[in-house]
């Protein structure tokens, strides 16, 4: 703010800086005479006698200092306290969708007794049912689904080794007609939008929310023969490969029929063949 000093034997009120420049008037009271400057001119005290007392007027001008760009930083103030937490701010807006993610999954299946695949499902490869021969008490217990072109790695014959045939439905006129001795095709499947495969004996519908790729038949080896097979569900409508109905036995496939020997009857009846159904999710 301002501050005060001695003048002329008077006195001075020094203002802070102002922009414009501003002229003060300070009146005091004195006795001394008029002055004047070298030259002979008023200076800027003037006297006058206001009622018998010697009034001296200083007429100051007050011009804008320079700022303080010269002047040392000061130093850091002290930490304030950490403020109250603020309230629980809106929810934003949704975000735009993402991008769409690489695939992932899938599940495959045989289908057996087909050359094509399902609507819906991409054909791997077409192929040839095959196994052990139906009299071969060793050899393996699964069916395969033989790829129609083979590549091998060894010419070299194995002294001690396991066969595999080529299959053949067995009479199964009444149901698939004129298929009896017939080599058996497959089709191995493969569907990107599922991630399991369900097989269910005795049903031609799947568990809800659940799609049925194919349903048929249960089938397997004859019950009396030295080859053990795990079952496979045949579709319902099976085809067979061209030129292949000469007997020449292999791998055979038989329907599969229920007993009432530790099977509720009904539902169940005996000697029915058992269907099946291939299910997805």
């Amino acid at each position: 703010g301002w501050s005060v000093q001695n003048f002329w034997g008077g006195i001075a009120l020094l203002a802070p800086p102002l922009d414009p420049p501003l002229t003060v008037l300070l009146v005091a009271a004195t006795i001394s005479t008029a002055a004047t400057n070298e030259r002979g001119s008023p200076s800027l005290i003037t006297e006058e006698k206001v009622n018998d007392t010697l009034v001296r007027s200083v007429y100051l001008q007050v011009l804008r200092g320079r700022d303080g760009r010269d002047g040392v930083p000061g130093r850091d103030g002290v930490k304030g306290e950490r403020g109250d937490k603020g309230e629980k701010g809106e929810k934003g807006d949704t975000g735009a969708r993402g991008d769409t993610g690489p695939k992932s999954g899938g599940v495959v299946y045989t289908r057996w007794g087909r050359k094509s695949c399902p609507t819906g499902a991409q054909l791997l490869y077409e192929g040839i049912a095959g196994g052990s021969h139906y009299t071969h008490s060793g050899g393996g217990a699964n069916y395969v689904c033989l790829p129609k072109v083979p590549q091998y790695m060894s010419t070299h014959i194995p002294s001690h080794y396991s066969y595999m045939y080529g299959s053949e439905y067995q009479e199964v006129n009444g149901i698939f007609p004129g298929k009896h001795d017939h080599n058996v095709p497959c089709a191995v499947c493969y569907t990107t939008t599922k991630s399991v495969k369900l097989m269910i004996p005795a049903r031609t519908s799947c568990p809800s929310s659940w799609t049925r790729e194919y349903k048929g038949y249960l089938m397997a080896e004859y019950s009396t023969h030295a080859r053990n097979a795990v079952y496979e569900c045949f579709d319902e409508a099976p085809e067979s490969i061209a030129g292949s109905h000469t007997n020449v036995d292999g791998a055979l496939f038989y329907f599969v029929r229920t007993t009432c020997t530790g099977l509720p009857c009904p539902p169940y009846y005996v000697n029915r063949p058992i269907t099946c159904v291939v299910c997805t999710k």
